[in-house]
C-alpha cells in the first residue's frame, strides 16, 4: 500500500474537505480524490460519503484513522530510531551444573564489563547453545575449547574422621576407607587415577550421579572423596586435607562451534578471554 495514499486519507479525515486536504498535502484535489478511491478499492470499503460542502467519515474510516496515524508515525520515526538506538548483542549460552559460583560470576561480570549491551539467554549446556560454559571433558568433540581456569582436586574427609588427626595423608592411609564415587562426572576418573596410585583397594560406599549428591553424602559423614577445590570449599561438615600423591585438576572454560563466530558478540567474547 502506498503510504502517500494513507497521508491523503488522514488529511481528508481531519479536514473533512477534499480541497483543504489537497492544500495540506500540497497536491491537486483530483489527486486526493483518486487516492481515496484507490484506497477504498484496496480495502473493499467506502470510507467517506461526499456532499457539496465536504465529506462525512463512515464507520470504516473511523476504524482506519488511528491505524493509519500509527503507521505514519512509526515510519516517520524509523530513520531516527536506527540513528540513535543501540541494539543489544544476544548470546545463547549453556551453563553446566556443578561449576563453582565464583567462576561463573567472574565470567559474567568480566564479559558484561568489557562488552557493551550484552543480553544473555542462559540454558543448560547443549548443541542448541552458541557457546557452553563447562569442563573440557564435557564438550562436544567437534567444538573448539578456550580454557579459563584450572581447578585442583582435593581430598575431602568428614568431620570427626580419624584421618583428620594426621597432618598429611598418605595414599596408603586411604586403603579400605569408605569412598564416595560419582561415575558420570570427570571427578570419578580423576579419583580413580589418584587411588590407583596407592596400589591398595578401597571400599565403595556409594556411587552418585552428580557431585552435589557426593557432597551431600560427604557432609553426612558416609565416606571420603575427592572433589574440585572451589566446588567443595564453601561447604561445612568435612575438611580438606593435604595428601602425598599425584595431583589432578580440571579445566573450566567455554566451548563453541566455529559457526558461532558469526555472532559478533561471541567473537568479542573469545577475543576478550583469550587475553585474560
Amino acid at each position: 500500500m502506498d503510504t502517500r495514499i494513507l497521508k491523503f486519507f488522514v488529511a481528508v479525515y481531519e479536514q473533512k474537505n477534499l480541497t483543504r486536504a489537497a492544500e495540506q498535502c500540497f497536491v491537486s484535489q483530483p489527486n486526493i480524490s483518486n487516492g481515496i478511491k484507490q484506497l477504498e478499492k484496496e480495502l473493499g470499503k467506502e470510507l467517506f460519503s461526499r456532499h457539496k460542502r465536504g465529506v462525512i467519515a463512515k464507520e470504516a474510516a473511523h476504524y482506519l484513522y488511528p491505524i493509519a496515524k500509527r503507521i505514519l508515525c512509526d515510519l516517520a520515526t524509523l530513520p531516527d530510531l536506527f540513528l540513535h538506538e543501540k541494539f543489544k548483542h544476544k548470546i545463547c549460552i549453556g551453563v553446566a551444573q556443578d561449576l563453582p559460583q565464583e567462576f561463573k560470576s567472574t565470567f559474567f561480570k568480566t564479559a558484561s564489563q568489557n562488552i557493551e549491551l550484552l543480553e544473555w539467554d542462559i540454558r543448560p549446556i547443549g548443541r542448541d547453545c552458541e557457546i557452553n560454559l563447562l569442563v573440557r571433558e564435557w564438550k562436544y568433540e567437534e567444538d573448539l575449547f578456550l580454557s579459563l581456569w584450572h581447578e585442583d582436586y582435593v581430598l575431602c574427609i568428614p568431620d570427626h574422621h580419624p584421618l583428620l588427626e594426621k597432618e598429611i595423608i598418605e595414599l596408603s592411609d586411604l586403603a579400605k576407607e569408605d569412598f564416595i564415587h560419582c561415575p558420570p562426572c570427570e571427578a570419578h576418573q580423576q579419583s580413580f587415577s589418584i587411588l590407583n596410585n596407592s596400589g591398595s583397594k578401597w571400599n565403595t560406599v556409594a556411587n552418585c550421579t552428580t557431585k552435589t549428591e557426593v557432597l551431600t553424602l560427604l557432609m553426612a559423614g558416609l565416606g571420603i572423596t575427592f572433589l574440585p577445590e572451589f566446588f567443595a570449599k564453601p561447604w561445612k561438615g568435612f575438611q580438606i586435607k593435604p595428601y602425598n600423591g599425584p595431583k589432578y585438576y580440571r579445566e573450566i572454560g567455554f566451548s563453541y562451534p566455529k559457526e558461532s563466530l558469526n555472532n559478533p558478540a561471541i567473537a568479542q567474547l573469545i577475543a576478550l578471554f583469550s587475553k585474560v
